[in-house]
């Protein structure tokens, strides 16, 4: 098991057109993400011979909802770590009471519930002066770490510059957060490398996530704003619970010595 996220990432970058999307795989804690558009094909339903009902264009909350239909379910709150890479900024976290949002300085660690749907907002954003997006954050599964550790596994959720440029040109970019099996592991020294793996826009990123492991988060990024003038009804979420902790202390650089502004 990763305590920190994992990407894969293949040797060329793939660039997609507007007809066109682009899937790429992380494992680990791993992520599949796929980019694409509502003229791209649809994905596969099947996989090595077995039948998937979902992939990445089945609407937000359903996965969420199936994860739930299990005997003796209990709802659990899962710490994520939401992170911008690459680039400062700010995450805000709604709830169905609030729709002004919780803001917090990326990366910001907070706890959601296995099953729920959740909306943030994402702004301030270095590089990206005045643009704010409303990705969603679907909550499938959950980890099982040392008592009193639950922080230091957070689920990572990573968002790219490349992926806010994505979504700025009009384009849905959809993630899938899994948790990789022991014995699939790519033998990496350093745990905490990225892996990015594309594959075809054609293919099942759910299924494919599922073959490699366990699917933990399905992370949507695209350009829908909400309306303030005919509120849409769910648009913030499921209005399910959220935890928030501590913050972590960003890390300073050290002030330079006189000895040095002197040189």
């Amino acid at each position: 098991m990763f305590s920190a996220r994992l990407i894969l990432r293949s040797a060329t970058r793939l660039r997609v057109s507007l007809f066109s999307r682009q899937t790429i795989l992380t494992a680990g804690l791993l992520t599949c993400t796929a980019i694409w558009t509502p003229t791209a094909a649809q994905a596969q339903s099947t996989s090595r011979g077995r039948y998937y009902p979902l992939d990445q264009a089945t609407a937000p909350g359903v996965a969420g909802r199936w994860a739930t239909v299990q005997r003796g379910y209990q709802p659990i709150m899962q710490p994520v770590r939401v992170d911008l890479a690459g680039v400062e900024g700010q995450v805000s976290f709604f709830t169905r009471d609030d729709v002004r949002g919780t803001p917090l300085p990326a990366p910001a660690i907070v706890g959601l519930q296995v099953g729920a749907t959740y909306r943030l907002k994402i702004s301030n954003l270095a590089g990206f002066p005045g643009v704010e997006l409303y990705p969603t954050v679907e909550m499938l599964d959950r980890l099982h770490p040392p008592r009193g550790r639950e922080i230091e596994f957070a689920v990572p959720i990573t968002l790219t510059v490349d992926e806010i440029t994505e979504a700025l040109e009009g384009r849905l970019v959809t993630k899938v957060i899994y948790l990789e099996q022991p014995d699939r592991a790519a033998p990496l020294r350093n745990s905490t490398a990225d892996r990015t793996r594309l594959i075809s826009p054609r293919e099942n990123v759910l299924a494919i996530a599922d073959e490699a492991g366990r699917p933990m988060v399905i992370v949507r990024l695209g350009e829908r704003l909400p309306d303030a003038a005919a509120p849409e009804p769910g648009f913030y979420g499921t209005g399910a619970p959220i935890v928030f902790f501590e913050q972590p202390t960003p890390i300073q650089p050290p002030a330079p010595s006189l000895e040095a502004v002197q040189r």
